[in-house]
């Protein structure tokens, strides 16, 4: 079933504009979006039961409840869950978190990214990368640091659209390419 987009960014617009623009609050309503989120995406019998129409909102709204109440979600994501399941547009919880995510990086010119090394990179360094990718942007740039050994040496880094891969794993499939092209 395909998510319907206008619903998707009307729900997360809403839910914006209702918390607090201070990083507590959206680190908050993101972890609870990643939650549901993830819930939905691996969870058979909860995706099943929330896009049933034979079940009757009021059992799904009991549900939501004790669920929230159990692992702590803010209101406002309660409220959006619930407002998603009335209209019917469960599987809008599929990529909540995501647009959330998106529409928050947005608001504050802000992308996440990552940097994969072979080896640990000393925090100067991190930093120079940083800056110039911050630089190449025109974004801050929220990095995370993760290790493959597969990449031999050099360097990937992502960030939103932006991808420089200078690693050697890259550099020899490529050469690969070349010599067996001839």
């Amino acid at each position: 079933m395909k998510v319907d987009k206008k619903v998707l960014k009307r729900v997360v617009k809403v839910l914006l504009n209702k918390i607090p623009r201070e990083e507590t609050a959206l680190i908050k309503v993101s972890d609870d979006l990643s939650l549901i989120q993830e819930l939905y995406r691996k969870n058979k019998p909860f995706r099943n039961f929330i896009l049933n129409p034979l079940i009757s909102f009021e059992d799904k709204e009991k549900v939501i409840n004790n669920f929230s109440e159990k692992v702590n979600l803010d209101k406002n994501v309660v409220e959006a869950v619930k407002y998603v399941v009335k209209i019917n547009k469960g599987n809008v919880l599929r990529e909540i978190a995501d647009q959330f995510r998106f529409e928050v990086e947005k608001f504050f010119a802000t992308v996440k990214g990552e940097v994969i090394t072979a080896y640990p990179v000393d925090e100067k360094l991190l930093e120079e990368i940083k800056n110039a990718v911050e630089k190449k942007l025109g974004k801050k740039v929220e990095f995370e640091v993760k290790q493959d050994s597969s990449i031999i040496g050099g360097v990937v880094v992502k960030a939103g659209s932006y991808v420089l891969d200078s690693s050697i794993k890259t550099y020899l499939r490529k050469l690969e390419q070349q010599l067996t092209s001839y």
